[in-house]
């Protein structure tokens, strides 16, 4: 099985629309295997709805005084919110979410007999839009993989890159809350009709509701029809937007071309329509009774209609100017450094590849990057100022990088001595005569704490010890000193040099 992902992936509006019902019969491109690519395209669909269904398979491992939420039922209300608001003024954002979901929620927890607590609302909320705009994954695009079969039977992985909702910055500066074109094919379209399709499908429903004076009915698939109006204008839109900003972002050489015709027929005919069902209801309109609820009803309806077509006309209108406005914006934007359009994924499309890369391979490839990637470095310049500063600032005392030890004095210990206890120095004293051969300091010390002396006594002891190096005391001194070269004491208490310490040296005293 081979292994292709699925980069360069058709829009998906392209997908709805080709698998949008026709009572044709239908022409079929067998291959070996009896693979039909209508079946790769609805199984494409069927995969943007893995992201609900994750939300909703996560309902069991939540918390238990939040496991009895329904996220489907929820995640299906956040994107009409969404849906409903968009092309709008102003447009949904979390707090349009939180309150439109609010009531759901409050039902949910008298249905399961739960107090209702509005900060678990609240972390309800954040779950939910977490799981639509996909932030355990930093918000990346959900990504699914399937097999399909190419032109020989072959099968072939491929890999599914889409969003739901995202953020996006509204007419007011704000952050919003936006559907996708996936979410707005798969929310409105029931898998199978593309939007301009269900344009016209609901507006004739509208026309057959009128005609059997079904109007309450005609007044909600009305308000249905507007919503789609304002989201196909909203798309079409974004294509003009989109253009002014960077016309690298948009493809003028082939789709949108393609698109704008597609959609200049599509407003001629539903204008047509729009216009037809709107006469027809004004004429209906004039057979009721003024005030009745019928008429309110049906009057209704011409509003939203009236709506609909401004909407369509607006939209039209910016249409018909749009290849205007792509010339003016391509001798704009003739000058101006074109910036990355397309940042790869740098896990899983750079540093992924990159590992399963030879040594030697992976050297080739990221060498040239290096310097590429690399911030240009300015060499610094000299500045008077700071020269003037620096030979003006007071001179500072050089840092050695070691601690002097100053040399200790041996008269001056004495003076030290008399701080301790009698029984202290008669401690240490008798310690130090009692060595009858040679022995290092650190196995003196370990010999006297054994012995249970405290740090008084210690203390004591070497400084009696340092007292023996005075070349005046040759006669008095307790015990003879000597260093041992290259060894440091080591002890707990003490730092310095190891000394060998052994019994005093017997002189004779000098003749008078």
């Amino acid at each position: 099985m081979e292994y292709s992902e699925d980069t360069d992936q058709p829009d998906v509006l392209e997908e709805f629309e080709a698998l949008q019902l026709d009572l044709s019969p239908r022409t079929v491109d067998l291959f070996t295997g009896g693979w039909e690519q209508a079946l790769t395209r609805r199984m494409r669909v069927l995969l943007h709805t893995a992201p609900l269904m994750q939300i909703r398979a996560g309902d069991s491992r939540r918390d238990v005084e939040m496991r009895h939420y329904d996220s489907l039922a929820l995640s299906m209300k956040t994107l009409d919110v969404i849906a409903e608001q968009m092309g709008l003024e102003q447009e949904a954002d979390r707090g349009t979410v939180e309150r439109a979901l609010s009531p759901l929620l409050c039902a949910m927890d008298v249905e399961a007999g739960v107090e209702i607590d509005a900060r678990r609302h609240l972390d309800m909320v954040d779950k939910l839009l977490a799981g639509l705009r996909n932030d355990a994954e930093a918000r990346r695009p959900f990504t699914a993989e399937y097999t399909d079969f190419d032109e020989k039977g072959r099968a072939v992985k491929r890999r599914l890159d889409f969003r739901l909702v995202h953020d996006a910055f509204g007419s007011s500066g704000s952050t919003v809350l936006r559907l996708t074109h996936e979410a707005v094919n798969l929310f409105f379209n029931a898998l199978e009709l593309d939007l301009e399709d269900a344009q016209a499908a609901t507006e004739a429903i509208v026309q057959s509701q009128l005609v059997r004076g079904r109007f309450d009915e005609a007044v909600r698939s009305a308000q249905y029809a507007l919503r789609q109006s304002r989201l196909y204008s909203e798309r079409l839109g974004r294509v003009i937007r989109d253009t002014r900003r960077d016309i690298g972002r948009v493809d003028w050489l082939e789709s949108v071309p393609a698109l704008i015709d597609d959609a200049m027929t599509h407003l001629e005919v539903r204008l047509d329509n729009e216009r037809d069902i709107l006469d027809s209801t004004h004429t209906r309109l004039d057979d009721l009774t003024p005030g009745s609820r019928e008429a309110q009803a049906l009057a209704r309806v011409a509003r939203l209609l009236q709506r609909c077509i401004d909407t369509h006309t607006v939209l039209q209108r910016g249409l018909m100017t749009a290849r205007t406005t792509f010339l003016d914006s391509q001798a704009r934007q003739a000058f101006v450094a074109s910036s990355i359009k397309a940042r790869p994924e740098l896990p899983t499309e750079v540093l992924l590849p990159t590992l399963l890369m030879a040594a030697k391979d992976a050297l080739d490839a990221c060498s040239p990057a290096v310097s590429l990637l690399s911030g240009a470095q300015s060499l610094p310049l000299p500045s008077l100022a700071s020269l003037i500063d620096g030979l003006l600032r007071p001179k500072r005392q050089i840092r050695l990088p070691y601690v002097a030890v100053e040399p200790v004095l041996a008269g001056h210990l004495s003076d030290e001595l008399v701080r301790y206890s009698p029984e202290t120095r008669v401690a240490a004293a008798t310690l130090l005569t009692g060595v009858k051969e040679s022995i290092k300091l650190s196995e003196l010390l370990t010999h006297a704490r054994a012995q249970g002396h405290g740090i008084d006594v210690l203390e004591v002891l070497i400084l009696l010890i340092l007292q023996s190096f005075g070349r005046d005391r040759e006669t008095t001194a307790l015990v003879s000193v000597e260093p041992v070269p290259g060894l440091s004491l080591i002890d707990e208490d003490f730092l310095g040099d190891e000394l060998l310490i052994g019994p005093a040296k017997k002189t004779r005293a000098r003749k008078r």
